[in-house]
């Protein structure tokens, strides 16, 4: 399989501009739960904007398929040891978004962590393009037309809830993101990254008609959204369970962000858009506690019921501020990479995250605390994806000796 894929060592653009898009969506939705009051946030131009941002997570996820796809022909010695790494960072950044309030519950980080596990063993298998499509047809089906049916029944809350979980049809008390449909855009991800890596000179060559097409293709949900909505009077839903139209547009959001993709990284003419919008592996990662750090500090200083015009120049101000300082943690996390003593770099930050852990139980009635505490361990966690630990790298090299 792998012999038939175009080998390109040249970095995907694309992918960090698609996650930088993902983050200014983030950031618009809860920027505007955060400032505005109920009636903007949820209506005009304001609360349109709130509302496309509540695709962030669609897109977060899509794009964490795509990333396993396009490295989906790389060989695949000692990858089960960077995704258990990935894994166990993405949980304890999970729960340090529930300390001190809970501990137990499956978030954003968390989520993601869970979709990097399926996608290992989807990419080690022998075939993972029939899993992939396979598992996104049954996510669909077991939400939208087995999942009712349990509904009715009373069925899906059996077992802690663990079958409206995996159902989709059940908002469990510290569970964001249900496996049922959320699972289908990583898996999607993943067939889009597999695509992208085996035609990329083809995508080169005929972008703009690439671009035409995924819109004249986004399309199609679009339309479809529209009709469901008019015809059954139901609405765009996405918190817990997920609303059958919600799903049907996320789908034309995510080939619209393709679009705009490649044609943000079309050429060097918008070289400038690119550097503004793009946000790497790390850098996505670290702009989430940043951007709730300086949510957190806007709330407190009572920037409350903002109209319009202030929405949209604290939102350019709060976005600026975030990829800035994502960007320099990254910059930081590879001048890590370089020292030497990489056991000493790891203890020095798993010391730090345990006494940040330890601050956020001991402290818990001291809100400015827990928020600079919960950002501070959480950047300390994007640290510790590049830093491997001492185990893993006592491994690696086993397995290079022999």
């Amino acid at each position: 399989m792998s012999n038939n894929i175009q080998k390109v060592n040249t970095h995907w653009q694309e992918l960090d501009v698609l996650r930088g898009l993902a983050a200014v969506l983030m950031v618009t939705n809860h920027l505007g739960y955060a400032t505005l009051n109920a009636t903007q946030s949820s209506s005009g131009v304001a609360g349109g904007l709130v509302f496309i941002g509540s695709f962030a997570p669609v897109l977060f996820f899509f794009v964490t398929g795509v990333g396993y796809g396009l490295q989906s022909h790389k060989k695949k010695t000692n990858r089960w040891y960077v995704t258990l790494n990935k894994v166990v960072v993405l949980f304890l950044a999970d729960l340090m978004m529930r300390v001190p309030e809970g501990w137990l519950g499956l978030d954003f980080f968390g989520f993601i962590g869970l979709s990097g596990l399926v996608l290992e063993l989807i990419r080690n298998s022998k075939s993972p393009l029939t899993y992939c499509f396979g598992g996104f047809v049954a996510i669909s089906v077991m939400r939208y037309l087995l999942g009712p049916v349990l509904r009715v029944s009373g069925y899906d809350q059996q077992a802690w809830g663990l079958i409206g979980w995996i159902f989709g049809t059940y908002a469990a008390p510290g569970i964001s993101y249900p496996l049922s449909p959320w699972l289908a855009y990583p898996l999607v991800g993943y067939l889009v990254g597999y695509a992208a890596a085996r035609y990329r000179v083809s995508i080169e060559k005929y972008r703009l008609r690439v671009v035409f097409g995924l819109l004249i293709l986004g399309a199609i949900p679009a339309i479809a959204g529209v009709i469901i909505l008019n015809q059954h009077g139901s609405s765009l839903f996405r918190w817990g369970t997920v609303a059958f139209d919600f799903y049907v547009v996320s789908f034309a959001v995510i080939l619209a962000s393709l679009s705009f993709s490649l044609i943000v990284c079309a050429g060097t003419k918008l070289t400038v858009c690119q550097n503004v919008l793009s946000l790497q592996g790390i850098a996505s990662f670290a702009v989430v506690p940043l951007h709730y750090f300086l949510l957190y500090l806007l709330v407190r200083l009572q920037a409350l019921g903002l109209g319009l015009l202030d929405f949209c120049l604290l939102l350019t101000a709060v976005l600026i501020v975030s990829f800035l300082l994502a960007h320099s943690i990254e910059s930081f996390s590879q001048l890590l990479r370089r020292v030497q003593q990489q056991k000493f770099v790891w203890s020095c930050l798993v010391a730090t995250f345990l006494l940040a852990l330890n601050t956020l139980i001991l402290t818990p009635n001291n809100p400015f605390l827990v928020a600079a505490t919960r950002a501070g361990g959480q950047i300390v966690l994007c640290l510790l994806f590049v830093i491997r630990p001492p185990i893993f790298s006592h491994f690696l090299l086993r397995r290079q000796t022999h």
